[in-house]
């Protein structure tokens, strides 16, 4: 490289080449200095943003990482990588919304969309969840194509979390007729089927359970699997 920048100097791979090593080596501070060198000489090129949004996340530089996250993102949807980066930054400033927000914009046509999709799951049944946010969870899962392992474990996450929030006692109170307690019908207080109650989440938890240990093919997994399933499920007589 020594030698490239002595024949040509101005030559703009020189600073790439070297803002990727010092990203590399885990020197985002220099990256940014090379990467702002490439951007200088190629104002209107995607990558050197991207480039400069990755080295300000590394550094630790949340709102510079989203803007320029933000700047490709809205230039080139082709770009995916800048979407989940800018996911990462809108959680870093505590804003749920526009990560979610962010991954729902991938396209259907991404190879990256389920794993999007996925992301978005994930962030609505994190801590501090609400009812709301496990309505929005149950009806992304209803509307992703995924196998039946990643569906079953999504499937567990929401209900461990909706378990979670009804035990808190966020839920709303009030008496289940018998027939919406038999699972004869449904509604929108439902979560992927089940009442917003501290028994029917962990009878649909245990539900969840045993099928993703019908799903491995890992016999330790699998009984630790059927473990969670039995630990999980409401005290019965029988």
């Amino acid at each position: 490289m020594a030698e490239l920048a002595a024949d040509d100097p101005s030559d703009w791979r020189i600073a790439w080449t070297a803002g990727l090593r010092q990203l590399a080596l885990g020197d985002p501070s220099a990256a940014r200095g090379s990467f702002n060198a490439v951007y200088d000489r190629l104002p209107g090129e995607v990558a050197p943003k991207l480039a400069l949004a990755f080295a300000a996340e590394l550094g630790g530089d949340v709102a510079s990482a989203s803007r320029y996250f933000r700047l490709v993102w809205t230039m080139d949807r082709s770009y995916i990588s800048a979407a989940f980066g800018l996911a990462r930054t809108c959680l870093a400033a505590g804003d749920r919304p526009g990560a979610i927000a962010a991954l729902a914009a991938v396209p259907e046509v991404s190879t990256h969309h389920a794993a999007a999709q996925i992301a978005a799951v994930r962030i609505l049944v994190s801590p501090g969840v609400t009812g709301d946010d496990l309505k929005q969870a149950d009806g992304r899962l209803g509307r992703m194509t995924l196998d039946e392992a990643r569906r079953q474990q999504l499937t567990v996450e929401i209900l461990r979390a909706a378990l979670d929030w009804a035990s808190s006692g966020q839920a709303p109170s009030r008496s289940v007729p018998v027939q919406q307690a038999s699972g004869a019908a449904s509604g929108d207080d439902l979560i992927l089927g089940c009442e917003p109650s501290e028994r029917t989440l962990r009878l649909g938890l245990e539900r969840g359970y045993r099928a993703l240990a019908r799903l491995t093919s890992d016999r330790g997994r699998r009984i630790e699997l059927i473990d969670m399933a039995n630990a999980i499920r409401p005290m019965t007589w029988a």
